[in-house]
């Protein structure tokens, strides 16, 4: 792996999760995301916040039920519901305080282009935090290590690097970045097989080069991961065979996971990954990075 250029080293951010916001909103769908915020939660030591918001106060006594029956054994609990007309508003408010990461489950219509939920995707454009999405539909697989943060050619910025690294320090899990390849027969002519990853074509340079860009102070492994048909298949094949605890991506759109999201990476990685995802939306300049 490449090393760091000299005096460009990016120290990790200080700050600490406390707290694993979950918003629901009464249904088995919206409560699958306990028990992942839950699993979190006891390896740094943070609480889980359950949060729902119901749009009339006559509301809030059912919804108070609802929660009392949502347990996350090991895990302290807490819980509110607000009377709003905008949940992913209400959702960023409660973010504001108390060293909180939003956990929640979301899905998308396979015919549709909505292929994230359009809370989390309000939560995204609004809060600019990383937000932590899982998708019930997909069988999750137990015993993961390590968290793996995804870069594709497009992304040269390795902004989900220090991420990837951060959240890797707070689990005390080994920190990978991974990029999925093409599988490319080799020329008919002969020499290498030319693929979408700079100059020179090669995914292991690629990555050497995004990491060292990156500046980060800690140790990172990298990964090629091949596949034919897309990065979601190839990452969720991959996460199949070798079970990971968190996958970071980054929507690199400065409006979070677009509505029209159709054939979007980000969003369709969140559709099929069997690891709960840290989406880390595009930061503007100077802004933190976990």
């Amino acid at each position: 792996m490449a090393a760091p250029p000299p005096g460009y080293a990016r120290r990790m951010s200080s700050a600490e999760v406390r707290a694993l916001l979950v918003p629901v909103d009464g249904s088995d769908f919206s409560a699958a995301a306990v028990p992942v915020a839950a699993d979190l939660a006891r390896r740094f030591g943070a609480r889980v916040d359950l949060l729902s918001v119901v749009d009339r106060d006559e509301a809030r006594e059912p919804r108070e039920r609802a929660l009392a029956d949502l347990t996350a054994p090991g895990v302290e609990v807490t819980r509110e519901v607000v009377v709003a007309g905008d949940p992913a508003a209400a959702i960023d408010e409660a973010l504001r305080t108390g060293d909180r990461v939003a956990c929640m489950a979301t899905h998308g219509r396979s015919r549709s282009a909505a292929l994230v939920g359009s809370v989390a995707h309000g939560v995204i454009t609004r809060s600019r935090a990383p937000l932590i999405v899982t998708c019930p539909y997909v069988r999750p697989v137990g015993g993961g290590r390590g968290v793996l943060g995804c870069v594709d050619p497009s992304d040269t910025s390795g902004a989900v690097v220090p991420v990837t690294l951060e959240w890797a320090h707070r689990l005390g899990e080994p920190a990978v970045v991974v990029t999925v390849a093409e599988n490319v027969p080799a020329p008919v002519t002969g020499g290498p097989a030319r693929r979408a990853f700079g100059p020179d074509g090669d995914p292991q340079l690629f990555l050497d080069e995004v990491v060292a860009a990156a500046g980060v102070e800690g140790e990172v492994a990298t990964r090629v991961v091949e596949d034919p048909i897309s990065v979601w298949s190839g990452l969720y094949h991959h996460l199949r065979q070798q079970p990971a605890t968190l996958l970071v991506v980054s929507t690199r759109s400065r409006s979070g996971l677009a509505r029209a999201a159709l054939g979007s990476v980000a969003a369709q990685i969140v559709r099929h990954s069997p690891a709960p995802v840290l989406v880390v939306p595009r930061a503007a300049p100077g802004a933190p990075t976990g």
